[in-house]
């Protein structure tokens, strides 16, 4: 049987249109069928995941997780400021000084191309010392933090503070004091960090404007204590930077215990007197010498504060009180008694006594007060 060959062709091309129709029909319905669906997902080319690098462990936490970290510290004193005896205060400026090792801070000198690398007090961990008498907290002003190629790291710090420290005033104005500018960690026990003194460090400047003109350092002073903090239990590590003062005592030599030295004496002279007819003149001069006793110890008053105890120079005014008043009661009674004229001789001769009783026992009640107070 002889097939027509344009029938032919028109089948061949027919089957091939069909066969392109059901292929393409069921690449789209692989693509949309459901992942739980039974049509197989065409073959897909997995793309190689990129790696993520892990994350660099923080600086800000300890560089020693699983010790203290040990920190040497130091004080110097560039200047001593006012001196406030009423509120026992100090003004003091210097440089805080601290050196801890820090492996992770290392770094090779030819990449970087310096003995010593800047770090930025923010992005790294350090002590976080804070001065724990001073008045009011505070502000880091000037910080500097570098680190060796071996990873020793040195903290530097200008410090402008008022420090509170407790005077010991029972020998003034001849007494000598003790200025504390105390350092703790503010966040770390003794678990995480040990303070430790670094004589390098410490120590005062011999510039003229440091020390007052009132006051004279005589040396510096440091140690390191265990501070236990009673909210949290912990204990801290504790820096005391402790410089010790003399006071210039010249000033109080010829502005009050000469004066009041000399008026005394002059309450005195009312024994050379006439004690009938000069009667008034005495009361006058011994009532005087007493308000400028009274003047005097206010104006000493003043510039110290509210003690629980006499000083020296309280004793010294305080026994002039009492020879100003017995002055006063020697002349009332002796103008009393010539009143009275009996035995005025007697009278006399007590008076002339009076003269030489008085100074010597001025003489050994103000050295007992020395003796007490100073020796």
């Amino acid at each position: 049987m002889n097939r027509n060959p344009l029938a032919v062709v028109l089948l061949s091309f027919l089957g091939l249109a069909l066969t392109f129709i059901i292929s393409s029909y069921s690449d789209v319905a692989a693509q949309k069928a459901p992942r739980n669906s039974s049509v197989p997902p065409p073959a897909t080319v997995t793309r190689a995941k990129a790696k993520v690098p892990e994350a660099k462990p923080s600086l800000k936490i300890s560089p020693n997780p699983d010790k203290p970290t040990e920190v040497a510290v130091g004080f110097y004193l560039i200047n001593l400021g006012r001196i406030n005896q009423s509120d026992e205060t100090f003004d003091v400026s210097g440089y805080l000084s601290a050196n801890w090792q820090d492996e992770r801070l290392a770094f090779d000198p030819k990449v970087v191309g310096d003995t010593e690398n800047h770090e930025n007090p923010e992005k790294v961990w350090e002590p976080a010392l804070t001065i724990v008498n001073a008045q009011s907290a505070s502000k880091k002003t000037a910080v500097s933090i570098t680190a060796k190629p071996d990873g020793n790291v040195n903290y530097l710090e200008l410090v402008n503070t008022t420090v509170s420290s407790d005077l010991d005033l029972r020998k003034f104005p001849f007494d000598s004091q003790k200025a504390e500018v105390v350092l703790e960690s503010l966040f770390f026990d003794d678990q995480t960090l040990v303070l430790h003194n670094d004589p390098k460090l410490t120590g005062y400047s011999k510039d003229s404007f440091v020390s007052l003109s009132e006051w004279q350092i005589l040396d510096v002073n440091t140690t390191v204590t265990p501070q236990k903090f009673a909210p949290d239990g912990k204990n801290y590590s504790r820096y005391t930077f402790e410089l010790k003062l003399k006071r210039n005592y010249q000033f109080y030599i010829f502005k009050v215990f000469i004066p009041l030295l000399l008026i005394t004496l002059l309450s005195w002279a009312t024994f050379w007197m006439d004690s009938n007819a000069a009667f008034s003149t005495q009361m006058s001069v011994g009532m005087t010498s007493t308000l400028t006793a009274i003047t005097f110890n206010f104006t000493v008053a003043n510039a110290l504060p509210r003690l629980s105890y006499l000083t020296m120079l309280d004793a010294y005014i305080f026994i002039c009180y009492i020879f100003f008043f017995l002055s006063i009661v020697a002349n009332v009674t002796v103008h009393l008694l010539l009143q009275d004229n009996k035995k005025p001789d007697l009278i006399y001769e007590n008076i002339r006594r009076l003269r030489w009783i008085f100074p010597l026992a001025f003489v050994v009640l103000q050295g007992i007060v020395i003796t007490l107070f100073l020796v």
